[in-house]
Order: C-alpha cells, then sequence, then structure tokens
C-alpha cells in the first residue's frame, strides 16, 4: 500500500509534536525535584583531616632573676641568740714584787649574738636537662654581738685602795664578756641553724617563681 505525500507529513508533524511534549514534561519535573532539593546539601568527597601538630613549650627559669633577687637582701641575719651572762671580773696588781692587791667586780648584762649570711655572695647555675638548680651559698658568721648596757647589773664590787677599777676596766671586761658571749652562740649551734634557717628562705623565694615549679634545689 502506497502512502500519500499527505500522510506522510501528518506523520512527521506527530512525530515531532510527541516529542516536543516529551521535553517539556523532562523540564518541569527537572525543575520541581530541584525546588524540592534541601539548601546546603552537598554531595562533594569529604575533606582529608589534617592532625593538629601539638608543639612542646619549653619553660626555663632565669637564674639572673634569681640570683639578682637573693642578691639584692644583702646581709640578711638568719639566727639570734639571747642570753644573760654574769661575770667576774678581776684586777691583780703588785706593789715592791712582794705584796699584791686586787679588786673585782661581778657583773651580769643581757645581750644576743645575731649570725647571718652575705646574701651578695650567692650564685645559682642550672641543668635543663636534669631540672635542677644549684645553690652556692656561703657559710653563716656572727654578725653582731649587741649588749645591753641598760640591762647592767652589779652584784659585788671589791675594790682596793691601792688598785682601785677605773673606766678602762670596765671597758676590757665588756670586751671580755662579748667575747665570752659570742662562744656560747658558737657553743648553741647558733652558725648551724643560721644555715638552715638561709636555706629555706632561699627556697620559699625560688617558689615564688612559677617558672622554678619543675625544678629541684640542691645545696653546696
Amino acid at each position: 500500500m502506497r502512502i500519500s505525500e499527505k500522510a506522510k507529513k501528518s506523520i512527521f508533524l506527530a512525530i515531532i509534536a510527541v516529542c516536543v511534549v516529551a521535553m517539556i514534561v523532562l523540564g518541569i519535573d527537572y525543575g520541581v525535584n530541584k525546588k524540592n532539593e534541601p539548601e546546603g546539601i552537598t554531595f562533594d568527597e569529604p575533606a582529608e583531616t589534617v592532625p593538629v601538630k601539638e608543639e612542646k613549650v619549653l619553660v626555663s627559669v632565669s637564674t639572673d632573676t634569681l640570683q639578682e633577687g637573693l642578691q639584692g637582701m644583702g646581709v640578711l641575719i638568719t639566727q639570734e641568740y639571747y642570753f644573760t651572762q654574769v661575770e667576774k671580773y678581776t684586777k691583780e696588781k703588785k706593789f715592791l714584787k712582794v705584796l699584791s692587791s686586787s679588786s673585782e667586780m661581778m657583773y651580769s648584762y643581757d645581750g644576743a649574738v645575731q649570725a647571718g649570711i652575705d646574701f651578695e655572695k650567692i650564685e645559682i647555675s642550672k641543668d635543663d636537662s636534669t631540672k635542677t638548680l644549684t645553690i652556692t651559698l656561703p657559710k653563716s658568721e656572727i654578725q653582731t654581738v649587741t649588749i645591753d648596757k641598760d640591762t647592767f647589773k652589779v652584784y659585788s664590787e671589791k675594790d682596793s685602795l691601792w688598785n682601785p677599777l677605773k673606766l678602762d676596766d670596765y671597758n676590757l671586761s665588756l670586751a671580755e664578756f662579748e667575747d665570752a658571749a659570742k662562744q656560747k652562740a658558737l657553743d648553741s649551734g647558733i652558725l648551724e641553724r643560721s644555715d638552715e634557717q638561709a636555706k629555706t628562705l632561699v627556697e620559699n623565694f625560688i617558689s615564688n617563681f612559677p617558672s622554678a615549679s619543675e625544678y629541684g634545689i640542691v645545696f653546696k
């Protein structure tokens, strides 16, 4: 059967019309789906997580700061020894190599012996690898011997007519008294106690610096 030219045109137009309708329907469907798609959602590949590098902060204490702070204290009294001591002073004198005359006095004074350290001589070094501070601490010394003259008491006095006590004798007696008081303080261990007290003061001073909290202290 032979199709006429007119029929061919009608079929061709129908096919075109169907294609146009199909394209319109597909376009509408795509627009609706795009509109209904939630905003902010992407389907990109997840970004690779970069590990955060932790930096280790090294804390080091300044020995110059510590040393200057301690040296600024100067001579520091770290121990005192209080006393009341009774002494007897005797003055002998001979006449013509045969006769002798003596005067004597028994008396007492109150006073104090002070011991301390010259902090200006302190030296500090450190070892960061072992976290150690080495403190070179000078030894304690007797700094002063103070006599309270207002507490002077005379218990007995024998003054010879031929050998009277004079002001120089009192001064000499006082010097001997100071020497005796100093020796008693030394015998009591005043210097050893002063050394220990000085170490405690240094440790307390250094503990005020947060940067020194991880350091041990060694005295030499």
